[in-house]
């Protein structure tokens, strides 16, 4: 079976699906550890097998003697360890961006865990054996004895993700369309800049304040939120006729960003620059995110 835009569209689209579910369906962390799991079990299944069937679809794009057919046999079928492993190289390194950028901003290297790397996470949530962990998430509902692998819902997210951004620029003579995190927050605080233009030149003076920062874009967004959040817009990088302008984007950013409907990366975002004991700082050239004293 060859691997078409028809295929790609229905993924993409149970991707987006998943994530506005699991975005509106919050796990509720209370309680027995056996009800988290059951809540959780609807979506840690479907992300399992959105990952596993994004990476089949994404060898068999890259190499013809994929078929789908070895590909749900020994020794791929549910391995996801397995199927990243025969990624390409630069595939290997998207995936990582993508999750690196997430991994940061939610400061999950803190937690002293055995991995800090998108292909030490996928091994974790493959388990040992052909696809162990995500038979485990299976069988937990009827199976007491199964050991399931601990994971986070948008942790997997961003990986599955990753993985369809790979696929779409295949498909796409031009690339097609990838947003890592970075670049959805630059997009989304983007739509709150005003239609109009509130005074002339206003257009110009925007990209001044966006080239002033050698972190592009989101570095000054960043700049411009942290310093708000502070009452110090005055002392942001842009000419100072922009600055309330700038500090009017920063009041509906903020409003945007603590709405219900607001994603989890937006909302992480958010509390990362509302903290008053240090700065979020983003770094272009490494795609992380980082913090700096308020001092």
């Amino acid at each position: 079976m060859t691997v078409g835009g028809d295929s790609f569209l229905k993924m993409d689209e149970a991707c987006k699906a998943t994530r506005k579910l699991i975005s509106d369906n919050p796990i509720q962390r209370d309680g027995w550890d056996g009800f988290m799991a059951a809540r959780a079990w609807p979506f840690v299944t479907a992300l399992y097998s959105g990952i596993e069937q994004a990476l089949k679809m994404l060898l068999q794009l890259t190499d013809s003697n994929f078929t789908l057919q070895t590909l749900k046999a020994s020794p791929y079928a549910h391995n996801l360890q397995r199927l990243h492993a025969d990624l390409s190289p630069a595939d290997k390194e998207h995936i990582e961006l993508h999750f690196g950028e997430h991994w940061g901003l939610f400061e999950f290297e803190q937690l002293d865990l055995t991995f800090d790397t998108a292909e030490g996470f996928i091994s974790h949530v493959n388990g040992s054996g052909n696809g162990h962990g995500y038979i485990s998430w299976r069988y937990t509902l009827v199976d007491p004895s199964v050991q399931i692998p601990a994971t986070d819902l948008w942790t997997m997210w961003e990986i599955w993700e990753a993985v369809c951004c790979r696929i779409r620029a295949r498909l796409s003579k031009r690339g097609g369309t990838c947003l890592a995190l970075s670049q959805r927050l630059i997009a989304r605080l983007d739509d709150l800049i005003p239609e109009v233009s509130p005074y002339v030149n206003f257009s110009d003076d925007l990209l001044r304040w966006r080239a002033s920062d050698d972190n592009g874009a989101l570095g000054a967004w960043l700049d411009v939120l942290v310093k708000a959040n502070r009452g110090a817009v005055d002392q942001v990088r842009a000419p100072e006729r922009l600055r309330p302008e700038l500090a009017l984007m920063a009041d509906r950013a903020i409003e945007e960003l603590s709405q219900e409907s607001a994603g989890p990366d937006e909302k992480q975002f958010l509390w990362q620059v509302q903290r008053t004991d240090r700065d979020l700082v983003w770094d272009a050239r490494s795609h992380e995110f980082g913090w700096a004293d308020t001092g």
